[in-house]
C-alpha cells in the first residue's frame, strides 16, 4: 500500500488526509483485544473538562506491548508518515486513546504543536488509527483544512474565536476499524462527545522530524505526578538537547 502523489499534494495543502484500511481485519482483532485488556488493568491519564472527561489514555504503550508496539511502528504506517512528511522521521510518543461511552465530553477545537516540547516549527505530524468504528456520534475528528499553514494562538481557548478560523470549512471524517487519518501537528482540530453505547478506542502516534531538538518551555507534562517513562525521560533532558535516545528511534 502506497500514497498517490495527489494524496500527498493534498496532505500538504489541507493538513491532513485519511488513509482506508491501514491495518488488516486480523491486526484490527488483535490490536483491539491488547488494547482493551491494557485499558482495564492499567491506570490512565485523563482530559477533563466542564463538560465531563474528554477522553483517558495510556501513555507509550508500546513499551508494554508487543502487538502495540508492532503497531506504533507499522511499516505501512510509518512508510506513509515519512512520505507525507518528505524527511526521515522518529518516533516521539504514542497514546491508546479511550472516549467513552455516553457521557464522554466532546474534544474542544485545539492544535498538537503547543503541547510538543520540541523546538522550531520542525515536521511533525500524528497517524491516528482507529481500533473500532468510529463514525460522527461516536467522537471522529473533524479537521479544518489548511489551518497548518495559518500563524495561529497557542491558547487553546482562543481558537475558537480566532477570526482566521471562525468561517472557515471543516470536514469530519468518520472512520471504520482499521481506518487512519494523518495530520499536521499546526493542523485544527476537535471531535464530538461519543453518544453512543460503544467505548471509542484508537492508537494516536507522533512522528517527529529525527533532527528535531527539547524544548522545556512546550513541556506541559513535567509536574511530580507525571511518572510514565516517557515523561521521566524528557525530565532530564536539558534545552536544545537532541531527541535522539533509545527512546526516540528512527523508523528507518
Amino acid at each position: 500500500m502506497a500514497l498517490h502523489d495527489d494524496e500527498v499534494a493534498r496532505y500538504q495543502r489541507e493538513g491532513f488526509l485519511k488513509v482506508p484500511q491501514v491495518l488488516t481485519p486480523e491486526e484490527v482483532a488483535e490490536g483491539l483485544e491488547e488494547a482493551t485488556a491494557m485499558l482495564r488493568r492499567q491506570d490512565t491519564l485523563q482530559w477533563p473538562s466542564e463538560a465531563g472527561v474528554v477522553m483517558d489514555w495510556v501513555a507509550s504503550p508500546e513499551l508494554e506491548s508487543r502487538i502495540l508496539r508492532r503497531l506504533v511502528l507499522h511499516p505501512v504506517i510509518t512508510a506513509m508518515a515519512e512520505r507525507l512528511a518528505g524527511r526521515p522521521l522518529r518516533l516521539f510518543k504514542s497514546e491508546l486513546l479511550r472516549k467513552a461511552q455516553v457521557g464522554s465530553a466532546a474534544t474542544p477545537l485545539h492544535a498538537d504543536e503547543g503541547a510538543l516540547p520540541i523546538n522550531g516549527a520542525p515536521v511533525t505530524l500524528t497517524a491516528w488509527v482507529a481500533l473500532v468504528d468510529v463514525p460522527e456520534q461516536r467522537g471522529c475528528m473533524t479537521f479544518w483544512p489548511g489551518t497548518c499553514q495559518l500563524v495561529l494562538p497557542e491558547d487553546a481557548e482562543a481558537l475558537d474565536t480566532h477570526p482566521e478560523v471562525a468561517f472557515r470549512p471543516r470536514v469530519t471524517v468518520p472512520l471504520r476499524a482499521g481506518d487512519c487519518t494523518f495530520h499536521d501537528a499546526r493542523t485544527l482540530h476537535a471531535a464530538h462527545a461519543n453518544t453512543t453505547e460503544v467505548t471509542r478506542i484508537s492508537l494516536a502516534t507522533v512522528y517527529m522530524d529525527a533532527e528535531a531538538t527539547f524544548d522545556p518551555e512546550r513541556f506541559l507534562y513535567s509536574g511530580e505526578g507525571m511518572t510514565d517513562p516517557l515523561s521521566l525521560h524528557l525530565k532530564s533532558l536539558g534545552a536544545g538537547q537532541p531527541l535522539a535516545s533509545e527512546h526516540f528511534p528512527k523508523l528507518r
